[in-house]
């Protein structure tokens, strides 16, 4: 009787595990790990092993990306809120969630208080544009209606700031950053809270946090959030644009506004000091702010 030939077809998950198990990345992750390796592949490979679509992902995608979490000791288990490796086509990306946030600003040893909070309609009191002051009273909630998103914090040297989204602005932010939220899935789909929380946070700690030795792992979680990296450790960024990651779309469109504003007047400025019998005057200025950096004679 002729020998049947079985072919077993190898799973996805098993490629990731013979991936991790593997002598060039062992070797890898002995070299930047050393005692922690252990623990890292095991909690990464319960993760993987708990989402079939990041086990379609490229497995060294998702090594790299889980390494990112590594120097900002936050744990990649999603339910625990602080950070996670979240499947992007074949690749991952690694986003830091609303605890991890938390977590890295209260590290800092700066922060005296830090409220990050869904606002309902009627909790919003009242709004100075010009200081920046928001009341917030939960007694004067009317409904469960959500109507935005709300961040602030007291530095230990007595600074403090709030930011506060409209629900609208964190829909407009979200279409325009999220490439998988304008196709109808991903995280701002199925967590739309979680994602407008964390983003305006995140916000608050871009824009107003110092730039101080005391707030330097926070740096490096803002270049580390939302990374996608491939099977070669090259990192991108498909859901944002890291000069302009966290600006509401109305915001954005104000500083255009207020550019061509600028602009104009410079023209104008331009067309008065013109005169038949003299050269033409050659002014140049900032066009965001309209400061006059040489004015010709």
């Amino acid at each position: 009787m002729a020998n049947e030939i079985v072919t077993k077809q190898t799973t996805p998950m098993q490629k990731f595990n013979a991936q991790i198990r593997g002598a060039n990345a062992q070797d890898y992750l002995t070299s930047v790990l050393g005692e922690k390796k252990e623990a890292f592949v095991t909690s990464l490979v319960s993760v993987v092993g708990n989402d079939s679509n990041l086990q379609k992902c490229n497995p060294m995608s998702v090594i790299y990306a889980a390494m990112k979490s590594v120097p900002l000791g936050l744990p990649i288990e999603q339910n625990l809120g602080y950070a996670a490796v979240i499947p992007y086509g074949e690749n991952a990306s690694f986003q830091i969630m609303r605890n991890g946030w938390l977590e890295l600003l209260m590290r800092t040893g700066q922060v005296k208080f830090v409220a990050n909070e869904i606002v309902h309609k009627g909790e919003l009191v009242k709004k100075n544009k010009f200081t920046g002051e928001y009341i917030f009273d939960e007694e004067k909630k009317e409904s469960d209606e959500v109507i935005g998103y709300m961040a602030y914090i007291k530095l230990t040297n007595g600074f403090e700031k709030t930011v506060y989204w409209t629900i609208e602005e964190c829909r407009a932010h979200a279409l325009r950053y999220s490439q998988t939220y304008k196709k109808g899935y991903g995280v701002w789909k199925d967590n739309f809270d979680a994602m407008a929380l964390k983003t305006v946070l995140k916000h608050l700690i871009v824009k107003y946090c110092p730039k101080s030795q005391e707030f330097q792992n926070l740096q490096m979680a803002i270049a580390a959030d939302q990374a996608v990296t491939d099977a070669s450790n090259t990192s991108t960024y498909a859901d944002n644009q890291p000069d302009d990651q966290t600006q509401p779309q109305n915001e954005t469109e104000a500083a255009k506004e207020k550019a061509e504003a600028v602009k104009a007047k410079v023209e104008a400025m331009k067309a008065r000091r013109s005169a038949p019998k003299k050269e033409e005057s050659k002014v140049e200025a900032d066009p965001q702010t309209g400061e006059i950096f040489n004015e010709g004679k």
